[in-house]
């Protein structure tokens, strides 16, 4: 008999064994069992955890003959989610599975089976791993009645549906390894296909059937269901001889692990704060008219949507996608947001940003937050959550409690949180071919996807956001994108990709025809709409000079006589390096700052903050006099105000977001007179058709063409925005650029001027073909679009290459930043020892003798950069990582291997001058000058 009111199984089907102990002591679980807790544990998720967005996605995605009422629509739902749970691992009642005990020192259970009259003897091992027992439970229920769409869920249980339907069909062939055509292992199979429908209360589950969204929602959460059902730690595995009666009934057992986790509950996230005083009571202030239209449409809304919002910046739009979210979650059901950026710096900025909106949410519920990037452990805020995990005092009721739930932590898990910021790679990844992807969208699912910075990707991310916002789309998830730059075709693309539509002729851009700016463009079902709130008031002048580089120390002298604080901005960091190098020429070492990619993690974070703190919004600390040269880290990464603006020239779109650091904040103390104006020099331009190798190699010639071509000397800002990135991003421009260059340069002889046109085709040319490269590129590992080829199934959803996209892969995948490699920093001195960077804070100088501790290895791990591009080129990254290995086993550095912060990591073991010899080159690190190299002589 089994305990209390299971429903009775054979003695056979209870001696099958669904969980082992390999700590030697002689523990297990039953099948039966783990079936039963999982079906419990599904059920709470179900219950207490999914949104009702996410529910009802699922509950509509139930295709039956007969019309149902919805409270009979949902109940079935529910039992479904039941059924797939207690039926995950049906397939574990095969040979090949049950053989594996033997394995692991269980031979007597297999001894046991076979005495219970269930064949096991499996030949061929080799062919074994054919048939996996995924794939063997979706044989069984298919052979039983069970639509593909429904047995497709538990072949996927461990992360990725079957490949084809071939092993499928033969497995009931390979009886001796299934069990399927077996007359002993058929019964028991059955027995359990019943037992699976027993405890979700159902008679049949044939001639239902689900649609493709609901399959990969249900699909996710059939994986958690069953990660934490195989947890020991919340169902702990049974001795052998513990008596069937003493156990706890499945219920029991899933509702003490439940309160064990200390997952957060549904509860609808946003507040029933009346919409008029939701800007004031979560942010403090009166809302722009951009906020508060944001928030009017979000609220109207008749079904979820897309909604582009297009602003200046430093307009509020992070301000209004956080009200829009809060209006798309109560009227539709959400659980919470992902806040996607560009960058690992721009996630860590808006953070903290994040956090306390969150705490101005229903007080005192609970919340979970993840912060989504490769370096999330360096983050003071979201350690101090992490160490601090019930931030809300029960006496200040006016908080909601912020915690960093456990469970929910790890790159596959951290999207399960309800709050969630990270970097744009987390939502893009929701498009690529790798293994528990259905565990990623159904986080997604969950939320409002907020993207900011949409103007930051290239054409190959954007063919990956494309592909996302197609399924976010199928799922009818809310998306908001922001941009302050943003090219009126991309937004069109965007519109067009969340409704799973080609764009149509109609809306394509007409040039003669300047987009309103500030704009809120938002799908509606079938229909895109466009709302124009008014432009907020504030303008600025902005005056554009082109500048010799070679006179930029004079200049600078001259503007900065009587003070004040300027920015320079190159496009690589060689140029940054040198052009720092010239300023301290001019002004001294104290005058300057330099600030770029090739910067130790540590030291970038310290650099960034020392700049908020002396150019940010706030008076006290602003220097009298000071230059900062940067790179492209400067454009969104930090909320710096200069009186002066030099930069090499770039495309329209990123010149702009610079200027956005220029007279960015008002100031109560006046500027120094020189510089009241604000004023942009752009440098890099030899001639209209010539720029700067650097400049070149970065953007290419063409958009760096037709930015030359329409810079003006004076700007309104916003007003000039949109006609400025419409006429260097939109076709249609051509003979007036060219006509445009050549006058520029003189040229304006006929035959000067076909020579203009060929190298201005010729360039366009090169970037049309580099586009199209790119975006079939992105193609390789992605997957299908939700509508493609009429899919009615998993089967074959995940196939791709052979090559491992999971993990940090993954996330390089979704870029094209082509090959990168990061490596962590420390000293060896003459003693021989190896040492931690004297600079480093609390570790600094510090003895490495033996395997790191936690704390140390942290520290170390912090010491992380990214290798120059020279040395991560294509014909030659294999020698750098062949001489990196080499250097780990020189220095018995495997060992530190045993840290979880280095496990994998390669270094730069530098000498006391900090410098390393690496393929043909001197690598040498500064605190001041950050990473560069020179030829060895």
């Amino acid at each position: 008999m089994m305990a209390h009111d299971e429903m009775a199984l054979s003695s056979p089907a209870r001696s099958l064994w669904g969980k082992l102990a390999l700590d030697g002591n002689h523990c297990w679980l039953p099948l039966w069992m783990h079936l039963a807790d999982t079906a419990e544990i599904m059920n709470l998720l179900w219950m207490h955890w999914l949104p009702p967005h996410t529910k009802e996605l699922v509950v509509q995605g139930i295709v039956v003959q007969e019309s149902l009422s919805s409270a009979k629509r949902e109940m079935l739902a529910g039992k479904i989610v039941r059924f797939l749970a207690a039926a995950h691992d049906c397939g574990k009642a095969s040979p090949a599975f049950v053989i594996k005990a033997k394995n692991v020192n269980f031979g007597d259970i297999v001894d046991e089976i076979t005495g219970k009259g269930l064949p096991v003897e499996v030949k061929n091992q080799a062919l074994a791993k054919r048939f996996p027992h995924a794939l063997v439970g979706e044989a069984i229920l298919e052979r039983h009645g069970v639509d593909r769409s429904l047995a497709d869920i538990v072949g996927a249980h461990h992360g990725k549906p079957l490949e084809s339907k071939d092993d499928l069909g033969v497995a009931p062939e390979y009886s001796s390894i299934t069990g399927i055509k077996d007359g002993a292992w058929k019964r028991v199979q059955e027995e359990l296909v019943q037992y699976a429908l027993h405890l979700a209360d159902l008679s049949s589950i044939s001639g239902i059937t689900l649609t493709v969204p609901a399959q990969v929602i249900l699909n996710g959460l059939l994986i958690m269901a069953d990660w934490l059902a195989s947890d020991a730690t919340q169902f702990p595995l049974i001795p052998r001889d513990y008596g069937i009666m003493k156990m706890k009934p499945a219920r029991e057992r899933a509702e003490q692990a439940w309160s064990g986790l200390h997952l957060p509950e549904y509860k609808q996230f946003a507040s029933d704060c009346p919409w008029s005083q939701l800007y004031e009571e979560r942010f403090g202030r009166q809302p722009r008219p951009v906020q508060v239209h944001a928030l009017q449409v979000a609220s109207q809304m008749k079904q979820s949507g897309l909604m582009v919002i297009e602003a200046p910046m430093g307009e509020g739009k992070t301000e209004a996608a956080l009200a829009a979210a809060e209006a798309f979650a109560r009227r539709f059901g959400l659980g919470g947001i992902y806040f996607a950026l560009p960058t690992q710096a721009t996630s860590d900025g808006i953070f903290p940003r994040i956090e306390k909106w969150i705490e101005h949410l229903h007080a005192g519920v609970s919340r979970s937050i993840f912060l989504a990037h490769g370096k999330s452990g360096f983050n003071e805020v979201y350690n101090g959550i992490k160490l601090h995990s019930h931030l809300y005092d029960e006496e200040d009721e006016k908080h909601a409690d912020v915690v960093v739930n456990d469970w929910t932590q790890g790159r596959k898990k951290g999207l399960l949180a309800d709050f969630v910021v990270g970097t744009i790679d987390h939502v893009l990844m929701g498009g690529l071919k790798m293994k528990h992807l259905a565990l990623r969208h159904l986080g997604l699912v969950n939320k409002v996807v907020i993207c900011d910075e949409c103007h930051a990707y290239d054409a190959y991310m954007n063919r990956y956001l494309d592909l996302v916002l197609s399924w976010l789309g199928a799922y009818d998830v809310p998306v908001i994108v922001l941009s302050a730059t943003l090219p009126p075709h991309r937004r069109q693309e965007l519109l067009a990709a969340y409704q799973n539509r080609r764009i149509k002729k109609a809306d394509c851009i007409d040039t003669e025809v300047i987009s309103p700016y500030p704009l809120i463009s938002y799908t509606d079902g079938e229909n895109t709409y466009q709302d124009l709130p008014e432009p907020s008031g504030r303008k600025r002048v902005v005056h554009l000079r082109q500048l010799d580089e070679d006179n930029l120390g004079d200049t600078l002298s001259e503007l900065l006589a009587e003070g004040g604080c300027a920015g320079i901005i190159c496009n690589t960091v060689k140029k940054a390096q040198s052009v720092a190098q010239c300023m301290e020429m001019y002004f001294g070492e104290d005058c300057v700052r330099l600030l770029h990619s090739c910067f130790l993690s540590f030291d970038r974070i310290r650099k960034e903050q020392e700049l908020r703190d002396l150019l940010g919004p706030q008076e006290d600390h602003r220097p009298d006099k000071l230059i900062v040269v940067g790179t492209q880290v400067m454009e969104q990464s930090l909320d710096v105000d200069f009186d002066v603006l030099f930069t090499e020239i770039c495309p329209m779109d990123l010149l702009l977001q610079r200027i956005g650091r220029l007279h960015r904040h008002n100031r109560k103390k006046a500027r120094p007179s020189r510089l009241r104006e604000a004023t942009c020099y752009v440098m890099g331009i030899q001639d209209a058709l010539t720029f700067d190798e650097g400049s070149t190699a970065v953007y290419g010639e063409y958009l760096l063409m037709k930015t030359r071509a329409f810079l003006e000397q004076r700007l309104i800002l916003p007003d000039d925005i949109p006609r400025l990135v419409q006429q260097v991003y939109e076709e249609g421009y051509n003979d007036e650029i060219i006509n445009r260059l050549a006058k520029e340069t003189n040229l304006v002889k006929e035959i000067d001027m076909n020579n203009v046109r060929q190298q201005y085709e010729i360039a366009k040319a090169q970037y049309e073909t580099c586009v199209e490269e790119k975006q079939h590129k992105a193609m390789t590992f992605q997957i299908k679009k939700p509508d493609a080829q009429r899919r009615d199934n998993l089967l074959g959803w995940l196939n791709a290459p052979k090559e491992d996209v999971s993990g940090k892969r993954g996330e390089a995948t979704v870029r094209d930043s082509g090959n990168s490699l990061t490596v962590l920093v420390i000293c060896k001195k003459e003693d021989g020892g190896l040492y931690t960077l004297p600079w480093l804070s609390g570790h600094g100088d510090e003895r490495i003798d033996d395997v790191p501790d936690d704390a140390l290895a942290k520290a170390i791990a912090s010491c992380s950069i990214n290798l120059p591009s020279y040395f991560v080129q294509n014909w030659q990254i294999d020698k750098v990582v062949d001489e990196l290995e080499q250097v780990v086993l020189d220095n018995n550095l495997d060992s530190w291997y045993a840290s979880h912060w280095l496990n994998g990591e390669l270094f730069l073991v530098l000498n006391e001058e900090h410098e390393m010899h690496l393929l043909d080159r001197i690598l040498v690190y500064d605190e001041k000058n950050g990473l560069w190299s020179y030829k060895e002589e």
